[in-house]
C-alpha cells in the first residue's frame, strides 16, 4: 500500500513565518522558509513515505465561505503590515519553488483552502495510507483506519 504525506502548507509556513523572526538572509526575512524545509526534511528522515503532496490555500480561498457566512474569519487579528504580508507571500513562493526542484507534488486551487483540499483527497485516495501534517484541529475530523494525523505543535500523531 502506498503511504502518502499530505502537508497543509500554509499552515507549516505560518509557524515558522511566526515563530522563526530573527532569520534573515541579506536583510530578507527568511525564517518561514527555513522552518517549513527543515522541519519537512527531519519528518521525511524519520518517516519512510512514497509520496509527498503539499496544500496550499489560494489567495481567494475565504472569499465563497464569506458568501454564505459573511463573519468569517473576521474575528482573527488583522495582519500587522502591509510589509509582512508581503514577506509571507515571498517566501510561500520561493517554497513553492524549492518543492518544484525537489518534485513534491503540490496543489492550490482558486477559491479553496489547504484543509478543504486534503479532506477531498483523503475521500478520494482510497488505495493511500495517509498522514496529514498539520497543527489544524479541524483535520482531526478525517482521522480514519487510513488517515492518520501529525501535528507539529504537540509533536504527536493522532490515530
Amino acid at each position: 500500500m502506498t503511504k502518502t504525506l499530505l502537508v497543509d502548507g500554509n499552515n507549516l509556513l505560518k509557524i515558522g513565518f511566526h515563530g522563526v523572526k530573527d532569520f534573515y538572509n541579506k536583510g530578507e526575512h527568511v525564517g518561514g522558509i527555513w522552518h517549513f524545509l527543515n522541519t519537512l526534511r527531519r519528518f521525511l528522515e524519520d518517516s519512510n513515505y512514497n509520496k509527498v503532496v503539499v496544500f496550499w490555500d489560494s489567495k481567494t480561498s475565504s472569499s465563497e465561505r464569506r458568501l454564505l457566512y459573511p463573519k468569517y474569519k473576521l474575528n482573527r487579528k488583522p495582519s500587522a503590515t502591509e510589509q509582512k504580508e508581503e514577506s509571507f507571500s515571498t517566501q510561500k513562493q520561493r517554497v513553492k519553488q524549492y518543492l518544484e526542484e525537489m518534485f513534491v507534488r503540490q496543489l492550490e486551487l482558486d477559491q479553496a483552502e489547504a484543509d478543504d483540499l486534503i479532506a477531498y483527497y483523503c475521500q478520494i485516495s482510497l488505495d493511500e495510507e495517509k498522514t496529514i501534517f498539520s497543527g489544524d484541529r479541524d483535520l482531526t475530523q478525517l482521522i480514519s483506519d487510513k488517515v492518520t494525523i501529525y501535528s507539529p505543535n504537540t509533536k504527536q500523531y493522532y490515530k
